[in-house]
């Protein structure tokens, strides 16, 4: 439970929405940080094997791939291209959407989360996380919206940075698709959670400003 008071009556209610409806939480369908298989040391080990990155190529023999340029601290995250066959574990979602966080700070408490999608062309190590994998970029947009709500980045600071509490408070609705009986994504998603939740405006101004707090460092 929360430690902060304010923030009880909160996830109870999210708590409630979530039993309700039979949903489960996002952190059920987090990924590996290793899902491809890639360490801090692939491009190291392997510079026959990848190359600079370029926005043109042939999508038959290679993948984009986003990785350390090092291993160790003074490694960056960076955008490759390699060849296909490098990946030998979880192929098949080279060939879905992906919607990552950094690893480093997954649940945004220090900083930024970093939120992005990965296309149906790419992998990654281990400076991501996904959060979901797609079969269809539209679904991958909706849920990226969805995780960019004020009330959905909120739930996510309910637990501590590491890996291990991602998303254990962060309501998973099942389906992004625009089919969604709950959700439109077209419309306001915080204006739609806050009614689904019981969210009033006093606790919707609580739940921006926490997150707004977080965002710039003030915690």
């Amino acid at each position: 439970m929360p430690l902060d008071p304010n923030d009880i009556e909160k996830t109870e209610k999210v708590a409630d929405f979530v039993t309700k409806n039979n949903f489960t939480y996002l952190h059920d369908s987090v990924l590996s940080q290793k899902l491809f298989g890639v360490e801090s040391s692939f491009v190291e080990e392997n510079p026959d094997k990848v190359y600079p990155f370029s926005e043109e190529f042939d999508k038959s023999k290679y993948i984009k791939l986003y990785t350390n340029n090092k291993a160790g601290k003074a490694g960056r995250a960076t955008w490759f291209l390699a060849d296909k066959d490098v990946i030998k574990k979880n192929k098949q979602y080279i060939n879905e959407w992906q919607v990552v966080v950094s690893s480093a700070n997954a649940g945004g408490q220090k900083r930024d989360n970093q939120l992005a999608i990965m296309d149906n062309h790419s992998a990654f190590g281990r400076a991501r996380v996904a959060l979901k994998s797609f079969t269809n970029e539209k679904e991958a947009i909706n849920f990226k919206n969805y995780v960019s709500s004020y009330v959905i980045r909120y739930t996510f600071l309910m637990t501590d940075e590491s890996l291990t509490s991602l998303a254990k408070w962060v309501p998973d609705i099942s389906n992004y698709s625009d089919e969604n009986q709950y959700i439109d994504f077209k419309k306001n998603i915080d204006e739609q959670l806050c009614d689904l939740i019981g969210f009033d405006d006093r606790d919707f101004e609580y739940i921006k400003h926490k997150v707004n707090t977080f965002r710039e460092g003030k915690n």
